[in-house]
């Protein structure tokens, strides 16, 4: 069962000291948070520039300009291995040609490191807190697309700054139209003029909102320092404003997400339209190398590509648009979209699910493993394959008691174990002893499984895998595919295809 986002109604965290071991070995407060971890890994930046990308120098990474579109790479260590996240960063002002070059230079990076990269698309004013937690808390966004001078600052002018955030984790800083009715009495602004630096505290700003403000005010200026309250403006300070004028003074609340549930969906475009088929009460079995799936965590999209789904995963970031631009709820759709890949899920995916095993993929089981799991009889079969060592059994035993597997053994043939099915060019006819019908191919008559309740299934069946009592030809006829391929699938997918084909 999915872990419920606790996140507090106010929507603030509480102001204690990250605990970076905490989010390493507690994976649903590191989804609840939206943190991988406190932001100390290693961070490379890109500005896109025509067709390419241009490294930023690390003394201004935290300095994005809206008219550009940025790659930042964050390495760090999971359970002793080397993890990565790529964020494509947009801003507001953006052309559609940068846009497209990042992209394409995202996808270039992609292959230089095989394809472990996650992607997480970022819209400007919409950073997730760990983006946030890497630049700790000096994140600054200016209007335009100018570049950096020779000595790595902004053209000089009168600017006005919104900073919004108590922490490190959760400050970001917005250049905004240089004019009174910017303002807002919740927040703090920071107004850069020729001779001065004003920091203009809101009368509903809190003492944590103020020191975040005085050390953002330092990496936007160098210029003095001075504090003006709400109401205690001097002349100069509304003249740099063009003049006063009327503002907000009422408080932003934020989203109250607490009661939200995360949802997971598989998806498919059968014919070029996004198909999403909801998955409930969902866990790790669920996510099917095959398929593409959709988590929605409301704050953010989660697009999880398993490994064999290379054909869809071009698609997959436009089927994330898709599903906020047509949700019913009115979803933002700057809302950030994750790429996870299979085998590469950050803290943030897999702390939404009950339980994670890191290693599922890494192990991948044998069929027989997985279907003795499926019937839940691997002791049991254990105990048949000894007791009939020396003998050669029917293919079913008196009232069933061998359940759905097929059985052979014999001096000559004990060394093939355990056979699913008819071997060879056997017999295609045999008969079952317990209720004396003919089962063709090893396996009972269709029309003896479909649609039937289990008080009218032949003696020794389980109403749980009546599937597995059709032959193979059967099987493969009406489900398209063999057993082996039916049974790796997740369970869900399973349910779902017996439901449609009367074997549920």
């Amino acid at each position: 069962m999915p872990v419920t986002p606790c996140v507090p109604p106010s929507g603030k965290r509480n102001q204690v000291k990250l605990d970076a071991g905490k989010l390493r070995s507690q994976p649903e407060l590191a989804a609840r948070l939206r943190l991988v971890d406190d932001g100390s890994g290693k961070v490379e930046v890109w500005c896109i520039q025509d067709l390419g990308r241009q490294p930023v120098d690390p003394k201004h990474h935290g300095w994005l300009f809206a008219g550009n579109c940025y790659l930042v790479l964050y390495t760090y260590q999971k359970m002793g291995h080397v993890q990565y996240i790529l964020y494509l960063w947009q801003g507001h002002q953006a052309t559609t040609h940068k846009i497209k070059a990042l992209h394409n230079n995202a996808e270039e990076l992609d292959l230089m490191y095989h394809g472990a990269l996650v992607h997480e698309h970022v819209t400007m004013g919409s950073e997730p807190p760990h983006f946030l937690t890497i630049f700790q808390g000096q994140l600054v966004v200016f209007q335009g697309s100018t570049g950096y001078d020779g000595k790595g600052q902004p053209a000089s002018a009168t600017r006005l700054f919104h900073v919004q955030g108590t922490d490190s984790f959760n400050t970001r800083t917005m250049e905004v139209p240089t004019r009174a009715s910017a303002l807002n009495s919740s927040d703090i602004f920071l107004l850069v003029t020729a001779r001065l630096c004003y920091l203009w505290f809101g009368k509903g700003c809190s003492g944590d909102q103020r020191e975040m403000a005085r050390t953002v005010a330092t990496v936007i200026s160098k210029k003095n320092k001075e504090t003006v309250l709400e109401g205690q403006e001097p002349p100069h300070f509304w003249e740099a404003l063009g003049g006063r004028a009327p503002y907000s003074s009422k408080k932003s609340l934020p989203e109250d997400v607490s009661s939200f549930q995360p949802r997971l969906f598989e998806c498919s475009s059968p014919v070029g339209q996004l198909v999403l088929t909801e998955v409930v009460f969902f866990s790790q079995d669920d996510l099917d190398k095959y398929d593409i799936m959709l988590l929605d965590t409301w704050q953010e999209i989660f697009l999880w590509l398993g490994e064999a789904a290379s054909e869809q995963k071009k698609d997959a970031v436009a089927w994330g648009r898709e599903y906020l631009k047509t949700h019913p709820a009115g979803r933002s759709q700057a809302t950030p979209i994750v790429l996870v890949k299979q085998g590469h899920e950050p803290p943030t995916f897999t702390g939404w699910f009950f339980t994670w095993d890191p290693y599922k993929w890494a192990n991948k089981q044998s069929y027989e493993k997985v279907m003795k799991g499926s019937l839940g009889a691997a002791s049991a079969i254990s105990e048949i394959i000894a007791e009939v060592h020396n003998f050669r059994l029917s293919r079913w035993s008196s009232h069933g008691k061998t359940g759905p597997l097929a059985l052979q053994g014999s001096q000559d043939s004990s060394e093939n174990g355990l056979e699913l099915g008819p071997k060879g060019s056997s017999s295609s006819t045999s008969t079952c002893t317990s209720c004396a019908r003919p089962m063709i191919n090893g396996g009972l008559p269709r029309e003896q499984l479909m649609h039937q309740a289990a008080e009218d299934l032949p003696e020794g069946v389980d109403p749980a895998q009546k599937e597995f009592y059709l032959s193979d030809a059967d099987f493969r006829d009406i489900f398209g595919k063999s057993k082996e391929e039916f049974y790796s699938m997740a369970k869900w997918k399973q349910q779902q295809e017996k439901k449609q084909l009367g074997f549920f």
